[in-house]
């Protein structure tokens, strides 16, 4: 009796698998004849698969969420059969399905789904639509708070339209905010304070004065501009100290205190000597106290841990103990003693007056080989060559060497993140010509890298990397041309004169170029540097584009008072949530010919007030104190403590760390 159990047990199994086999590959021809433009085709077979009640579940998933995408007629029919699932894997992997859809298939559906599907499956789309940030979501939101009175759908789409949302939408946003539905002014609130549009914290500042007769909401308003950290303002905070409600007196010490720069200090003290007892007088004291702090500037303390005369540095955890390590010429330093480690060697001809180089040009802490240990990627401009070094530890001795390729002089290089994975592992070299390396893409250049040839034209020295048109890609920049990012991966090239479009060497070669909208005109700017003569200047996008649509830009000089800026590094190191231009003399770049070559050495940092007229403000953190910014300077939190360390090292030795004493 049992042995005939067994059998009947084996024979139902051995059913199951070939029913299951079966339909895999009739999964297999659907989405083969869907490749295929046979979207009618593909459908049919969906539909049986789906109809198969003997089919595994995880089958029958796969085929509805198939006929989303196939069977257009029935779109809305399958949607409210897979949302309405009590199975909480369908219906979320069912909003996930239609998420996906090309936008134009969600444009073309939102009607039915708004008279179809009930409020609980219309807002599983509306989170999944939200989530992939699908271009069709805005609409999407919109149509739903306009549509359906459902509480939790209406509270959704208004903090929703934050997620995705412009500009545009704050005056629909303080609407809500406005409104007698307290659950759904919060939703609003909450949707103003995740704008991610640039603009939008201008867009909110201009609706100030509107409500300077509602204290209460004009305080709540200026409380979401605090949380936003909406930077670059305080010009037109500052009347509001003056505000005859104390809640909006309170909200505007507080937008100050993060904000507020050298210009606002004497408006703000003012202030704060009528300030009232208690919240008032508090809030005032500590904005008194941090605008104080950043118009003083920021001290550091300088630790030498090493006097080697070499001029790059990289900064990364390579034994894994948490501690950022310190890396230089021949030598890995690690944390917290800072010994020097030989992993390498490495040729150098600097002399005791500072001529002749180290070869040794960049120094980027890489996990190449995938290991879970960091590697550090170099170059040369003598040995044309670029490498990577092969991290041992815990094992002593040298790292092994990988030539990654020959290509050509290497000024130094940069990391960047150009899929946009949010990974910068991407090789950007200083080379004459511009070629990108792409870590892991199908490659075989040093084991790992394949190279993405941006331009073959030669090329001074001088690189960037960010979104510069504003396409949601980031393209790379040299001193007088930018190369889009095209949609398909290409590479197409802009000229452009932003001060070194003379033969490429009106001001001599750039340092690495820097994509930040400095103005706040929602438009991005760049900030470089001559890396041989004087200046270091910020050059502002034009809204008006030249005759055949190429942008422009108008350059504005920050400091042409040292020569040899020839690294720019761009960190928030006095913590107020806007970053800082970190950069220092080079020490004789070019052993003769630059103007003031072996000038007295400084390392400075320009903090600047965001804003139509931005204004720039010199800080010293070292000067004449024999430490030098060689081809880059790095800013991490070297001890822990919140703020952010430096560190350099020069002609003149080091490496040097340069600790915040913020905190």
């Amino acid at each position: 009796m049992n042995v005939k159990k067994s059998l009947c047990a084996w024979m139902l199994a051995m059913a199951g698998v070939l029913v299951a086999a079966d339909q895999d590959a009739a999964l297999r021809e659907a989405q083969r004849r869907e490749r295929g433009g046979q979207a009618a085709e593909a459908a049919k077979v969906f539909r049986n698969v789906y109809g198969d009640a003997q089919a595994p579940a995880h089958q029958r998933l796969a085929a509805l969420c198939g006929l989303l995408r196939t069977d257009t007629a029935r779109l809305a029919e399958w949607s409210r059969t897979g949302l309405g699932s009590k199975d909480e894997l369908w219906s979320g992997t069912v909003a996930q399905a239609l998420a996906l859809l090309p936008p134009d298939r969600i444009e073309s559906a939102r009607a039915a789904w708004m008279k179809q599907l009930p409020p609980a499956a219309l807002l599983k789309v509306m989170r999944a639509v939200v989530h992939v940030k699908s271009p069709a979501a805005k609409a999407f939101l919109a149509d739903a708070l306009a549509k359906c009175a459902d509480p939790a759908v209406r509270r959704f789409a208004l903090e929703g339209t934050g997620r995705v949302g412009a500009a545009d939408d704050v005056p629909m946003l303080l609407t809500w905010m406005h409104g007698d539905d307290a659950e759904a002014a919060e939703a609003a609130r909450r949707g103003l304070i995740q704008l991610g549009d640039v603009k939008a914290d201008a867009a909110l500042v201009g609706k100030l004065k509107g409500y300077e007769k509602d204290p209460a909401f004009l305080a709540k308003l200026l409380d979401v501009l605090a949380v936003r950290n909406a930077l670059g303002h305080a010009p037109a905070i500052v009347p509001f100290l003056s505000h005859a409600d104390g809640a909006v007196r309170v909200q505007a010490f507080r937008l100050l205190g993060q904000q507020g720069r050298y210009a606002e200090q004497a408006a703000v003290l003012a202030a704060a000597m009528k300030a009232a007892d208690g919240k008032e007088r508090r809030e005032a004291r500590k904005a008194v106290a941090k605008i104080a702090r950043r118009a003083g500037g920021v001290q550091f303390k300088a630790r030498r841990i090493g006097n080697c005369r070499t001029e790059a540095c990289g900064v990364a955890d390579f034994n894994g103990d948490g501690r950022p390590d310190v890396v230089a010429g021949p030598f890995l330093y690690l944390a917290p003693e800072f010994r020097p480690q030989k992993i390498r060697d490495v040729q150098t001809d600097v002399k005791e007056n500072g001529k002749g180089y180290a070869h040794d040009f960049m120094n980027l802490p890489l996990d190449v080989d995938a290991d879970g240990r960091l590697d550090v990627v170099s170059g040369n401009w003598f040995t044309k060559e670029t490498w990577w070094f092969r991290n041992v530890l815990p094992q002593a001795g040298l790292w092994p060497k990988h030539v990654i390729e020959q290509t050509g002089n290497i000024e130094t290089g940069l990391l960047v993140d150009l899929d946009g994975d949010g990974k910068a592992t991407d090789l950007l070299p200083d080379t004459t010509h511009t070629c990108l390396y792409r870590l892991g893409k199908g490659g075989t250049l040093g084991g790992h890298f394949a190279r993405d040839t941006v331009s073959s034209d030669r090329c001074d020295m001088g690189r960037g990397c960010g979104d510069l048109n504003g396409d949601g890609r980031n393209d790379v920049l040299t001193p007088n041309a930018w190369y889009e990012q095209t949609a398909d991966g290409g590479w197409k090239r802009h000229p452009y004169d932003i001060g070194f479009s003379d033969g490429g060497r009106a001001l001599g070669h750039a340092s690495n170029l820097i994509v930040f909208d400095v103005n706040g005109d929602g438009l991005n700017d760049i900030l470089v540097s001559s890396a041989h003569k004087y200046g270091i200047f910020w050059c502002e996008q034009l809204k008006e584009q030249g005759a055949q649509g190429e942008l422009r830009f108008r350059r504005h000089v920050i400091d042409d008072t040292w020569s040899q800026a020839h690294y720019l590094g761009w960190a928030d190191i006095d913590g107020d949530g806007v970053p800082e231009i970190v950069t220092g003399k080079r020490f004789m770049a070019h052993n003769g010919g630059d103007p003031d070559e072996d000038g007295r050495l400084g390392i400075y940092y320009y903090d600047f007030t965001p804003g139509p007229n931005p204004q720039f403000r010199k800080y010293v953190i070292s000067f004449d104190a024999g430490i030098s910014v060689g081809l880059n300077v790095e800013c991490v939190d070297l001890d822990g403590d919140g703020d952010l360390d430096l560190v350099t090292t020069g002609k003149w030795g080091g490496p040097v760390i340069l600790e915040n004493k913020t905190k």
